[in-house]
C-alpha cells in the first residue's frame, strides 16, 4: 500500500468512528427511564431530537419549493409533508413517518409524471 492510499483509508475509518459515536453516545450515555411530560425532571434537550429533525427538513425541503416553477409541481411536497404530520399523530413515530411521507411523495411524484 502506498502512503496516499494508507491515509485515505485511515481518514475513512476516523470518519467512520466518529460517524459511529455521535450517533450511539446519546443512546448509550441515555437513562433507560424516560420523564413524564411535564415532569420537573424534564430536561431542555427533550426537544433538541424534534427540533434536529424539523431543522434538517426546513433547510431541505424549502429550497426546493422555492425553486418550483409551477404550482402544480407543490403537490408532491404538501402531500409527503401532510403524510409526515399526519403520520406523526397516528404513529407516535417520527421515524416512521417519515417513512410514510417519502413513500406519499414518491406516489405522487410518479403520478404527477
Amino acid at each position: 500500500m502506498s502512503g496516499d492510499t494508507l491515509e485515505f483509508w485511515a481518514a475513512v475509518m476516523a470518519m467512520a468512528v466518529i460517524t459511529y459515536l455521535t450517533r450511539s453516545l446519546p443512546f448509550l450515555l441515555s437513562r433507560r427511564r424516560q420523564p413524564r411530560p411535564g415532569a420537573a425532571g424534564r430536561s431542555m434537550f427533550t426537544a433538541l431530537g424534534p427540533a434536529l429533525l424539523a431543522g434538517i427538513a426546513t433547510a431541505v425541503i424549502v429550497p426546493d419549493i422555492l425553486a418550483l416553477e409551477t404550482r402544480g409541481e407543490i403537490l408532491p411536497y404538501a402531500g409527503g409533508l401532510l403524510a409526515t404530520a399526519v403520520g406523526v399523530k397516528r404513529l407516535g413515530n417520527a421515524g416512521f413517518a417519515v417513512i410514510l411521507g417519502v413513500i406519499v411523495y414518491g406516489v405522487l411524484v410518479v403520478m404527477a409524471g
